[in-house]
């Protein structure tokens, strides 16, 4: 992402923390020997934290800006997420402080610096300092795509303007602010059903053209997939006890380390394929850069005793962390031997140099896999990502954190709606688990009568 697109106020405040790393480093000789926070305002906290989740910045590229280890962002965050606690070093006093703030306080904080001062009624759509924006200068494309332009079309920008244009029809018959500067999220949305009625597909694609524009990027989230009014889930996918299963077979010998590392990657990282992001044909896997065929070995690395694998999606255009030891630990090991300085993970396990050869490798992993579990079907590569959330269902992780990414169990859900659907149809054990709690807190009320 360019550092034209990241807001005057972030970018300033970033360089003004990469001047104090370098004071820092320059004094001390490295921020270890400091021993402080490098942060000295929540501003400053608050950017990091709203570069990451509004613009989608992966912490990776935050740190580099600041000229830190990702870790130290990476620690910063997570105890965010956590505590609601981070701390700032204050110069004035030397000393260092500890703030109170949830991740929405720190991003609300910047929300409000960027809030526009608009008018409510305008004459002119150009009017519209977000709308003369999107016009005007080059967007980029939510998912980037190999082969393909990087920025939205001028075809796709008329499309999303049709979507505006009756947008400001309703809300004008409304004697409501017909200014796109002032509108928000919920007030769209009401629109959006009033216009198109119950017609969700139209609904649904409207809301896509209009996350078309940056400032509304964020909007709808978990509305825009798949119509699940109309969705029959899957029957394919493996239990925790299937995936051990394969465990067995591996080291009894009947499964290839390849056939079960690449599995048992697939299912701890939850990550889509990825062959849709690129052109099969003279692709190789050390050209792919998301999802699946994408893992790269500069990515993996140790933090503490567990080991933290960054897996970026162009389809969210968002870096995923997943701490691999949370469905198995013992592999770790294994695909530790397979390590090289850089390049493709999939291409070192495996053997295997394109992308198109892998996919039907792949395939064919599973066909075995389900012939010898005794299935009844066939699973096929994206079975390995519903069988993901399936599992962590399974062992009673909370659908909200299984989603988010917040707990680096691996890749989430953009469209939520279809992760409620196969986080409670695929799993087994969620009503049986539920079912036990209920009685279990029924007797406790009974007992304190």
């Amino acid at each position: 992402m360019a550092q034209n697109q990241i807001p005057n106020v972030c970018y300033e405040q970033f360089n003004y923390v990469k001047n104090f790393v370098n004071d820092i480093i320059s004094k001390y000789k490295s921020l270890s020997n400091w021993g402080k926070p490098i942060f000295t305002s929540e501003i400053q906290v608050a950017c990091v934290v709203w570069c990451n989740e509004r613009l989608g910045l992966g912490l990776q590229q935050i740190a580099n800006m600041l000229g830190v280890d990702k870790t130290t962002l990476y620690k910063l965050v997570k105890r965010i997420e956590e505590t609601s606690q981070f701390n700032i070093y204050d110069v004035s006093t030397k000393s260092i402080v500890t703030h109170r703030m949830s991740k929405l306080d720190l991003i609300n904080a910047i929300d409000n610096v960027l809030q526009p001062k608009a008018k409510v009624v305008i004459g002119d759509i150009l009017e519209s300092s977000i709308i003369r924006e999107f016009l005007t200068k080059d967007v980029e494309k939510r998912a980037k795509i190999l082969g393909h332009k990087p920025y939205i079309s001028e075809r796709q920008k008329k499309e999303t303007l049709r979507v505006i244009s009756r947008l400001i029809e309703y809300f004008k018959s409304r004697e409501m602010a017909t200014n796109p500067d002032v509108w928000t999220e919920q007030d769209v949305e009401k629109a959006l059903y009033d216009i198109y009625g119950n017609d969700f597909k139209k609904i649904r694609w409207a809301m896509k053209y209009l996350r078309r524009i940056p400032a509304w990027r964020n909007w709808f989230e978990g509305k825009v997939g798949a119509e699940t009014k109309f969705i029959t889930p899957i029957q394919r996918y493996i239990t925790y006890e299937q995936y051990l299963q394969i465990k067995r077979m591996w080291k009894d010998g009947k499964v290839s380390d390849a056939e079960f590392l690449i599995i048992w990657l697939h299912l701890s990282t939850g990550a889509r394929e990825g062959w849709e992001s690129t052109s099969l044909r003279g692709r190789g896997l050390e050209d792919a850069n998301t999802s699946l065929i994408g893992l790269k070995w500069d990515k993996l690395y140790q933090v503490h005793n567990t080991w933290i694998l960054e897996v970026f999606e162009s389809k969210t255009n968002k870096t995923w962390m997943c701490d691999l030891s949370w469905l198995d630990p013992e592999p770790i090991n294994v695909l530790i031997k397979y390590r090289r300085n850089g390049g493709s993970i999939v291409a070192s396990v495996t053997g295997i140099e394109s992308v198109a050869e892998f996919r039907k490798w792949y395939s064919n992993t599973l066909k075995k896999i389900s012939n010898l579990l005794g299935l009844g079907f066939t699973l096929v590569p994206h079975d390995m990502r519903r069988s993901h959330i399936s599992i962590l269902a399974e062992l009673g992780v909370p659908l909200e954190i299984a989603v988010s990414g917040h707990m680096d169990f691996g890749v989430g859900w953009e469209d939520l709606k279809t992760a409620v659907v196969f986080y409670l149809r695929f799993s087994r054990y969620v009503k049986q688990r539920i079912m036990e709690e209920i009685e279990m807190r029924k007797k406790e009320l009974e007992k304190n009568r």
